[in-house]
């Protein structure tokens, strides 16, 4: 297929100094992307860099691990990428984690989703890209009770906000690739907001 008036970024925050770059593409709205056959529609993808994975498979391969362990992940792959009809690079196509994401994989679009920057201490630190019509207080209460409760009280907290199964699989999946980037950002938080209202980790940036 052919997409026209495609918006083209580097993407990334030390890999922009890489050698070789990584880029995110927002598409047309009226002309949305397809990635596979099997898959809707999407507004955005990335086309990560491999410079930090000599392999080429790293990412791909993390992402399919979550995949394993039963949580929801981008789909990842490697693509041929040419410009102006010349051999460009070999990217690894990721899938953006959104609203389009969430439904592919069975959870509720409308729930809250967050980009986190920080070792869940504050609120301040996530950038909403779902239901951006209302504030982060939601988040905000999480981090709350979860770093300023203890004993019996965060016990059952946990219980009643957090989809423990899915974050044990995740915590696990994680020690397995050894995916030391997360540990400060790099990951997501979803909320089932309409739902059960419990909370889980979606990962992110695996490159490293």
């Amino acid at each position: 297929e052919f997409y026209d008036n495609v918006f083209v970024r580097l993407r990334g925050g030390s890999s922009t100094g890489l050698p070789k770059k990584s880029y995110k593409i927002d598409f047309n709205t009226a002309n949305d992307f397809r990635f596979a056959e099997d898959a809707g529609r999407v507004q955005e993808i990335n086309l990560n860099t491999t410079y930090t994975n000599k392999d080429y498979i790293r990412q791909a391969l993390a992402y399919e691990t979550y995949d394993a362990a039963g949580l929801p992940a981008s789909e990842a792959f490697p693509v041929r990428v040419q410009r102006n009809s010349d051999f460009f690079s070999v990217a690894m196509l990721i899938e953006q984690p959104d609203a389009d994401m969430l439904e592919r994989e069975g959870l509720d679009p409308d729930g809250a989703l967050y980009k986190m920057y920080n070792k869940f201490t504050s609120a301040s630190g996530g950038r909403k890209r779902t239901r951006e019509y209302e504030s982060n207080s939601d988040l905000g209460e999480f981090i709350q009770k979860i770093n300023q409760t203890a004993g019996e009280e965060l016990r059952n907290y946990v219980f009643d906000n957090v989809n423990v199964p899915a974050v044990l699989n995740y915590l696990a999946a994680t020690v397995i690739m050894q995916n030391n980037d997360q540990m400060a950002k790099n990951y997501f938080l979803y909320r089932d907001s309409e739902g059960s209202g419990e909370w889980m980790f979606l990962p992110w940036d695996l490159d490293l």
